[in-house]
């Protein structure tokens, strides 16, 4: 097997980072889990941010950016390439092109009620605060929806939707006219009135939803009152679509996003997920990995359902593939030779699932994240050869495969293995590695990757 950069797109470690500094989202959700993940470091501190959507209906992760009397320079966050301003007058300013969609917040830990009880007070300090919710519950608001990143790892969002209760709510939320606390505000910032009770009056007033699951709100999908009981659910309906990550404009960026999302995660459980491609642009999005054996996976894990029980796909898109990482490979399971390439590569129980995918739908792509960090691409699969090499991998005996087998006893190599899989329909590097140094096109029946065994140790 051999290689032809000229045959796909591809990206090697040396080429560096290709996503932008201020990558786009499909959702202001999408958007928000991504400015939640970049604050890991800073649970339990307090910090603002906004989401932005431009004219095209994208959404970007901007910083607050604090202007004082001195001077007027903005003291920007430098992770964020954009900014919302505050001036002097305490009012927003916004990049042009851009409007405020939401706002992003965390909040330091805070202190616990002298008769609050424990749960109560985790409650109060993992939920809003009254005036994160009185800024978007007013009518004087510059947007409609907030984030609260929570020290537990979690991220909720509330979002307004105008009910009369809500505008009632809301002026019992509001300071005093003298900018003093009102008894609500001031009762439960002490724990004197319980976490509980406005959580219900935000179910009540508007939308609350959880985006990403943490210690307290465990399960995905929008709050209702009866939250104690639904979030001991073993299997709860899916009721919203998958967290994204962001807009990638091809081969190259998807292969990026996955090496460096799959470098994160343990290795020890095998991680799964899905691209997807806008049905009119050459755009692609990819769900975030989430832990699960390749074999069970399907669209049903992650998307909720129509009426008839079919999954739904956010509008626009289809799938174009399946990605996963890899099983460790017991030491026992080990062939005798090229056993770097084996561990790097398709196994041939995975290689079996996704033959059946692809056979299903020919234009799906299959992608896997090796161990030690390449990312390879099956495609355009020939049927012919791909009923052959199925029938071949379709073989069991006494309940083991017999390619498996035969590859661990030497009647087979994995080199041999791999060419199978290369004639069988587009086998491509997309983002290289040690074991797979160079980048394109896989072909038959010149082997010439490159092992080194001394410095894979």
């Amino acid at each position: 097997m051999k290689s032809n950069p000229s045959d796909v797109d591809v990206l090697s470690p040396s080429t560096g980072s290709i996503l932008t500094p201020n990558p786009a989202f499909v959702t202001c959700d999408d958007a928000a889990a991504f400015l939640h993940e970049s604050l890991q470091g800073q649970r339990g501190a307090e910090f603002s941010g906004f989401i932005l959507k431009n004219e095209e209906g994208h959404f970007f992760c901007a910083a607050e950016a604090m202007y004082s009397d001195e001077t007027t320079d903005a003291q920007v966050s430098p992770n964020f390439a954009l900014a919302v301003s505050v001036n002097v007058k305490g009012e927003l300013e916004v990049p042009n092109g851009y409007i405020i969609e939401a706002r992003m917040l965390s909040h330091a830990d805070k202190f616990r009620g002298l008769e609050e009880s424990n749960v109560e007070w985790i409650q109060r300090k993992l939920f809003f605060s009254v005036p994160d919710l009185f800024e978007v519950m007013t009518r004087r608001r510059k947007f409609s929806r907030c984030y609260l990143s929570g020290s537990d790892g979690g991220l909720i969002s509330y979002t307004s939707k105008d009910s009369q209760f809500e505008q009632e709510l809301s002026r019992e939320l509001g300071r005093k006219p003298d900018g003093r606390l009102q008894s609500f505000e001031s009762l439960y910032e002490r724990g004197a009135v319980p976490g509980s009770i406005l959580i219900l009056l935000a179910v009540a007033a508007g939308e609350v939803v959880t985006v990403v699951p943490g210690s307290l709100w465990r399960i995905r999908g929008k709050l209702k009152a009866s939250w104690r009981k639904d979030i001991l659910q073993q299997n709860p309906l899916i009721g919203l679509m998958p967290v994204c990550g962001p807009i990638l404009k091809d081969a190259r960026e998807v292969a990026r996003y996955l090496h460096t999302k799959m470098q994160k995660l343990s290795s020890t459980q095998q991680q799964v997920g899905i691209v997807l491609k806008h049905k009119t642009q050459e755009i692609f999005v990819v769900t975030v990995p989430v832990a699960s054996d390749y074999a069970t996976f399907n669209r049903e894990v992650l998307f909720p359902k129509d009426h008839h029980g079919n999954p739904l796909l956010p509008e626009t898109f289809r799938v174009h593939g399946f990605y996963h990482s890899m099983n460790p490979v017991p030491v026992n399971r080990l062939p005798s030779t090229d056993v770097e390439l084996y561990k790097n590569f398709f196994s041939p129980a995975d290689m079996r699932v996704g033959l059946g995918r692809v056979a299903v739908a020919p234009h799906h792509r299959l992608f896997l994240c090796t161990p030690d960090g390449a990312v390879l691409r099956f495609a355009k699969p020939e049927s012919e050869k791909v009923m052959e090499l199925r029938a071949k991998l379709d073989l069991y005996t006494n309940g083991q495969q017999d390619i498996e087998q035969k590859i661990v006893r030497g009647d087979i190599s994995p080199r041999a293995f791999v060419d199978w899989v290369a004639a069988a329909g587009a086998l491509g590097v997309l983002y290289t590695s040690k074991v797979w140094p160079r980048a394109g096109k896989v072909s038959v029946p010149d082997t010439v990757v490159a092992v080194d065994p001394e410095a894979m140790q």
